[in-house]
């Protein structure tokens, strides 16, 4: 197992994986934050999961609970389900690559899905390799993910804000990817 830009790479499977090391935090806001941070996930691979320990500690802010307050008995249960689904991030693997290499490419499509609810809204992006025989091959490239703001915002606003995100993922995506007429796809609702 090797480390790549802090994410685990397991060189002999060629995939992405996360190491999880629950440490016994209290069970505080401070506690909380301290464990929701603790998952590494630069390219949002597990952005949904962390989207809810994100929602759980935004409940704890609103509820204006101070940094050592004990978590609400309302809260509770969720906090708890969501720490025992944390032990399964460690099964969790990605591939790395892309494409395979017997994968003789045609043309490549960047599709970008966002959606919005009330508690939060995000985008994953997919890189979608289409061959010379016509077969197709998806990978997941990155996911995004955000809580929705505590004021009282529409649900088209907030599908604007996971469009938003969207876009610049695409932009940046386009940049990094470096890849010659890349087709590019953002898919909302």
């Amino acid at each position: 197992m090797e480390r790549a830009l802090g994410v685990q790479w397991c060189v002999a499977s060629d995939e992405f994986q996360f190491r999880v090391v629950i440490k016994e935090n209290p069970l505080t806001r401070r506690g909380v934050l301290s464990t929701v941070a603790s998952v590494y996930d630069p390219l949002g691979f597990v952005a949904p999961f962390i989207l809810v320990g994100k929602q759980i500690l935004q409940q704890m802010c609103h509820d204006k609970l101070s940094w050592d307050d004990a978590l609400p008995d309302d809260l509770r249960p969720l906090w708890e389900f969501w720490l025992q689904d944390l032990q399964n991030l460690a099964g969790v693997k990605i591939k790395r690559c892309y494409i395979p290499s017997s994968f003789e490419v045609q043309r490549y499509e960047l599709h970008h899905f966002s959606d919005a609810s009330v508690s939060g809204y995000g985008e994953c992006s997919y890189l979608r390799a289409v061959s010379t025989s016509n077969e197709v091959h998806c990978s997941l490239v990155m996911g995004k993910s955000r809580v929705a703001p505590t004021k009282v915002t529409t649900i088209p606003r907030l599908e604007l804000s996971a469009a938003v995100v969207a876009v610049r993922t695409s932009d940046m995506l386009k940049k990094e990817l470096e890849v010659d007429c890349l087709q590019l796809e953002i898919l909302l609702d």
